[in-house]
């Protein structure tokens, strides 16, 4: 039976009294770290009061020893059982750590040379667009390859797939570059998955394997894995949304994501890069590895803004961590997170201080708040040994002075900036302010669901510091930089523990194509797109609408915005040709271009390894049994049906799984074989996205 809140919280004590006894006799010299140990435990009690995790995994490290390791909350809320030691977390993209060291492995064993094109090593590797030979294994390591990004489809599921990387590589065989390789970098995880080729292509071993063989045995990594199969109850940490237990994640994209691990362990991995590649008598890696994955790998490359979050090394987010460079330190920090917020993970080291911080959690626990977590606990060890001269304070929010606004500025920034997944725009106003505003899509709209612009927050005003703020919020600032031929929107704000303020790429300055969109696309923003090659067991399915829709920009003539799946816009530009809509924003983290391909019932839309057939061909489903046939590519089937005046229960057999919608494409509902699905009275036209086996047919009775 589950803990009481009392019961629970006298548990966290007794841990704590222990984990502060063994702390201390396993030390005979050098500080206790009792007030960095107290700040992790206050910090896990926040994070779990406000909901923010269900259970959390911390650990402190030194070169010699883990000093501290503790958990917190639940790793079963329903059964009451609270995470121990050997209780496993999704690490993320802290797995990229493991491929990297694995690639250097290969290069200390002259198997691979970094500055090597990749394609010398997998040779079947291709893509459309010819720069590909370019991309070398130090572009997959340091997310300069200009790969589009990252290919969500199938990535996380409630299964295992072991055909993901291959999907992956047939996926960039239809891509282009968003960047020449070297240009920038952006953060991509599909550069990553890719080392899951390149391993075995040279060692004959699978990426799995070698992982395994290499790292996790010799660190004595017991309890580190991947899931490639489904995992025994209670090993791991169960990730919950609004209280109800979710099937257990599988990231299959074992190299960018797809471990699992625990504090214990992790901290064991830790000292390896405190011991410059070694741990004791065992050596992992040469110094000289460590050393070539700690340099800033963003140097001579297009960064509008220097962020210290993202100043990539060779798998490292940041090889200069501005939690610990605002307090004089170097820090070095990779962090993860699972898609739909089931878990995050914080991996910061210091290695001149001889000190590294593991933080992870499950259930809404994202990278920000385990990396405030892992500061926390770094600075009061910093503060405590004397490395640093007190602990930091979270910003005040001071107010800078405003300031009259330089002649011209407001013109010479004023119009519309994108992201790979937001349009906004910038317009100055009569007192010299500026009103950021966002497209959104007009849900009442028909047909394409045209963008309409609506005013995000509150008008910001120009500052003696250069930046545009709100006076509710100082802190979070705007400025225009211009940099590679065009601009770039740039915005500041406090992160991490908040201590410090850090800057990262908001925008890009985007305009007009010269002309209107031509009538082939034209006539494409009029209709709509359902995608047929997901999976029931992608984590996706179906928390997002299955739509994919074009539609114009208002005030850039030209180009387009694309929806996929419910989401934010994405500019693209089909300006070159009818037939493709090309990445226009090389500093866009994940973006496709768009290819339309003629079948017989009419275009259909590739959107990166996404395939939509076109919604005006969705057969109507007339009363009584129909049988719905599967193709020999085992694509869904939608078919589309009439409400009437009472409620309709439609039954179908050999479906696997199945989804309904409504005519504006909100989930009625889901389920499996032998389910009914139910279409309300007076719905309208509803939509039904089956499910079968490959080649297989569905009967579905409609009354």
């Amino acid at each position: 039976m589950p803990l009481s809140p009392c019961r629970h919280f006298l548990r966290l004590a007794v841990v704590t009294i222990l984990s502060a006894f063994l702390t201390s006799c396993s030390s005979s010299s050098g500080p206790i770290y009792s007030a960095a140990i107290q700040e992790g435990q206050t910090a896990a009690q926040e994070m779990l009061s406000q909901n923010n995790a269900s259970a959390i995994a911390i650990a402190l490290v030194n070169r010699d020893r883990v000093i501290w390791t503790e958990t917190f909350g639940f790793a079963d809320q329903g059964k009451g059982v609270a995470p121990t030691a050997a209780t496993m977390f999704s690490m993320a993209s802290a797995s990229k750590m493991f491929a990297t060291v694995a690639v250097m492995k290969l290069v200390e064993k002259g198997l691979v040379a970094l500055d090597t094109p990749f394609v010398t090593y997998v040779k079947s590797f291709s893509m459309a667009d010819p720069r590909y030979r370019d991309i070398t294994v130090r572009m997959l390591l340091n997310h300069s390859s200009g790969f589009p990004g990252t290919d969500y489809r199938n990535v996380q599921t409630i299964s295992p797939r072991n055909d993901y990387l291959d999907q992956v590589l047939e996926s960039l065989a239809h891509e282009r570059l968003k960047a020449a390789p070297g240009y920038t970098n952006v953060y991509c995880n599909d550069g990553f998955t890719l080392i899951e080729a390149l391993i075995p292509a040279v060692t004959g071993k699978s990426y799995a394997q070698f992982v395994q063989d290499e790292i996790f045995t010799p660190l004595g990594m017991s309890q580190s894995r991947f899931a490639l199969e489904p995992f025994a109850d209670g090993t791991f940490a169960k990730v919950y949304t609004n209280g109800i237990p979710q099937p257990q994640d599988f990231l299959n994209a074992l190299a960018s994501g797809g471990a699992y691990s625990t504090a214990a362990d992790m901290a064991q991995f830790a000292r390896m890069f405190l011991g410059r590649g070694a741990v004791g008598n065992l050596r992992i890696l040469s110094s000289n590895s460590i050393t070539a994955m700690a340099e800033d790998q963003t140097i001579n490359h297009l960064h509008p803004a220097r962020s210290g979050t993202m100043t990539f090394g060779l798998g490292w987010d940041t090889v200069a961590q501005p939690g610990l460079r605002a307090a004089g330190v170097t820090g070095w920090e990779k962090g993860g997170d699972t898609e739909m917020g089931h878990y995050g993970v914080a991996f910061l080291v210091a290695p001149d201080e001889g000190l590294a911080v593991v933080v992870m959690g499950a259930s809404g626990f994202h990278s920000p708040l385990a990396t405030a977590i892992a500061e926390r606990v770094m600075l009061r060890a910093l503060a405590e040994n004397g490395r640093i001269s007190r602990f930091p304070k979270p910003l005040a929010k001071i107010r800078p002075p405003p300031a009259p606004v330089p002649d011209g500025l407001l013109a010479s920034i004023a119009g519309v900036y994108a992201t790979d997944a937001n349009l906004f725009r910038l317009d100055p106003q009569s007192d010299g302010s500026l009103v950021l505003m966002w497209a959104v899509a007009n849900a009442g709209a028909a047909n394409g669901s045209p963008l309409i612009w609506s005013q995000l927050g509150s008008a910001i005003s120009y500052r003696a510091d250069g930046t545009f703020a709100a006076d509710s919020n100082p802190l979070d600032s705007l400025r225009v930089v211009s940099a590679g031929s065009t601009q770039f929107l740039i915005r500041r704000k406090p992160e991490g523990y908040g201590h410090y303020l850090d800057e990262s790429e908001f925008g890009q300055r985007v305009s007009g194509a010269g002309g209107t969109l031509s009538a082939v696309w034209q006539e494409r923003v009029k209709n709509q797109w359902l995608v047929v090659n997901d999976l029931p067991e992608s984590v996706y399915w179906p928390r997002s609408e299955p739509r994919l829709r074009i539609a114009e920009i208002p005030g850039i003539a030209g180009r387009i915005a694309l929806l996929p799946r419910g989401a934010t816009p994405m500019i693209l530009d089909p300006s070159g040709s009818d037939l493709l809509a090309e990445m226009m924003l090389p500093t866009g983290r994940d973006i496709d271009v768009l290819d339309v391909i003629t079948k017989s019932d009419g275009e259909w839309l590739r959107h990166g390894s996404y395939l939509h057939r076109p919604l005006a061909t969705v057969p109507l489903l007339s009363s009584g049994t129909t049988v719905v046939p599967i193709g020999a590519e085992g694509y869904a089937e939608w078919r589309s049906i009439a409400s009437g005046s009472g409620a309709k229960s439609v039954a179908m057999s050999g479906a696997r799984a199945w989804s309904i919608y409504g005519p504006d494409f909100t989930l009625l509902g889901i389920g499996g074989a032998g389910d009914r699905a139910t279409l309300p009275a007076g719905t309208g036209l509803g939509y039904l996205q089956l499910y079968g086996a490959t080649g297989g047919s569905i009967s579905v009775t409609v009354p």
